[in-house]
């Protein structure tokens, strides 16, 4: 991993600029990918697409503001936790100048927040809301996006994790197992056994 001068970006609210990270090089060496599609690489890290202002706490896409290149390198990267991720998505659902992309990003990215909070590193006990909550999020990215055979093993896992297990085996069901690569069809039986279990929990995929 290369680090390169920082790129300064700007809060379009308040104007408060803001020093992130940015690569020259980095690479997947080392990598770990969950089922719910996050990949954490310790020499490839990636900034959040949804930064908060640290001066008057409102929330933007990184990607859309202009920006200058610092004088030096940044590690900051803007994660924001689960709550913050919440507060980000209701805030921009009522933004109109929003695309229909930048929310299924957005969407995306909570899914990996609430697995982070709750299930990926060690099992807490989730709320009732929290999880009707998570499963509402779930059903709008299923509902927003344009499936084909290339990723419905995805789909298939998102109604795993929502508990919904008939329909984790209905999209199964409808996957040529025949023909999917080596690493695929580990991933199917993956969720085809933890669904079997009753398993919502996301887990590691060991390729």
């Amino acid at each position: 991993m290369l680090p390169a001068n920082a790129k300064i970006v700007q809060c379009p609210f308040c104007g408060e600029r803001k020093e992130l990270l940015n690569l020259a090089s980095g690479n997947t060496f080392g990598a770990k990918r969950w089922s719910d599609q996050k990949m954490i690489a310790p020499m490839l890290p990636q900034v959040s697409p949804v930064q908060k202002c640290p001066a008057c706490g409102k929330y933007y896409l990184e990607y859309n503001q202009p920006y200058d290149e610092g004088d030096d390198w940044s590690s900051e990267r803007g994660e924001l936790s689960y709550q913050e991720w919440k507060e980000a998505y209701g805030n921009l659902q009522s933004d109109k100048s929003i695309t229909k992309n930048d929310l299924q990003t957005v969407r995306f990215h909570l899914i990996h927040a609430f697995n982070d909070n709750f299930c990926r590193q060690s099992e807490t006990s989730i709320p009732a809301d929290e999880e009707a909550y998570f499963v509402g999020v779930i059903h709008d990215y299923i509902d927003n996006c344009s499936w084909n055979k290339k990723n419905m093993l995805f789909k298939a896992e998102l109604y795993r994790e929502a508990g919904e297990m008939k329909k984790c085996e209905e999209v199964l069901s409808k996957i040529s197992f025949e023909n999917l690569q080596d690493f695929e069809s580990k991933i199917y039986k993956e969720i085809e056994e933890r669904m079997k279990k009753n398993d919502k929990k996301v887990f590691l995929i060991k390729i």
